[in-house]
């Protein structure tokens, strides 16, 4: 498939690059100046990327074409069989994937908590639009005491009140600084995460965010950030092509981010991936 030589082709060249300036150099004066460029815009999965109409690349409607059947893309009906077919390949390699099996273990953590506790309280940061609700029982049976969701981008949260609203998700504009500065005012919650924000996130703001999701937890409660790592195989295709550059994280990176944490009150903390190892998570559960 044309698609995936693309992609093969420039995960070559940036690993024969000597610098990130010199990928981001080609990237600029010849990727893009390429007559294949402006081919892998008619994916419209690549060109909302690359457009970025709410100002960065992974927005929630990009994202949805990556969570159906969860969601729907109107303008799917229109697109050409080839680049369809093109499409088919863009949506589901390593790093929608990944983003998929995100959720997925977004929602089971949300069912297994609200298996040990009953009515728990869950927060999501940066929430998007909230995809892993629809794939939780526990969500969609009622059975937690309250779940917020935040983001700063009161469009998706239009989409998150109609798409699970009914089932007492309760959503509210926030951005990571408003959080930072009021994220006591929010409450207590049993499982806190943040799913894709910290892919955009630098060192500073990363560490002084999870030192507020750590102090809104229960006792006994967990945190959960999320990142992608470094070696994701799609990494090169996403930069060039959908202008999509994240800021990456291994393991030990994001276990530093819980440098700053109170030690006497961290029961435990770990880093684990989904199962196909392209996104890492970091757990810090509170003392209880």
């Amino acid at each position: 498939m044309a698609a995936r030589r693309l992609r093969d082709l420039v995960t070559d060249i940036r690993r024969r690059c000597s610098s990130e300036a010199e990928w981001r150099r080609i990237v600029d004066e010849q990727v893009r100046q390429h007559p294949i460029h402006p081919m892998a815009l008619l994916d419209p999965f690549v060109r909302r990327a690359n457009d970025k109409p709410r100002g960065y690349a992974g927005d929630a409607v990009m994202l949805d074409y990556i969570y159906q059947p969860y969601s729907q893309q109107p303008d799917l009906d229109a697109v050409p069989p080839l680049t369809r077919a093109a499409m088919q390949f863009t949506t589901n390699a390593n790093a929608p994937r990944a983003v998929r099996n995100r959720a997925a273990l977004l929602a089971a953590e949300i069912d297994a908590l609200a298996r040990r506790k009953a009515r728990p309280a869950v927060f999501s940061m940066a929430c998007g639009h909230l995809r892993e609700a629809r794939m939780s029982h526990a969500v969609q049976a009622g059975e937690l005491g309250r779940f917020l969701a935040i983001d700063q981008d009161t469009e998706s949260l239009a989409v998150v009140s109609e798409d699970v609203g009914r089932f007492g998700v309760e959503v509210r504009e926030g951005s990571v600084k408003t959080v930072i500065a009021r994220g006591s005012t929010l409450g207590k919650f049993d499982f806190v995460y943040a799913a894709g924000l910290y892919d955009y996130l630098n060192e500073k703001w990363g560490e002084r965010l999870l030192q507020e999701l750590f102090n809104m937890l229960e006792p006994g409660g967990k945190v959960w950030v999320a990142n992608f790592k470094p070696e994701i195989e799609d990494r090169a295709y996403m930069e060039a092509f959908m202008d999509w550059w994240l800021i990456y994280r291994d393991e030990a990176e994001m276990m530093s981010l819980a440098d700053a944490l109170p030690a006497d009150e961290i029961a435990r903390k770990r880093v684990f991936t989904e199962h196909e190892d392209n996104i890492v998570f970091l757990e810090v559960v509170r003392r209880g």
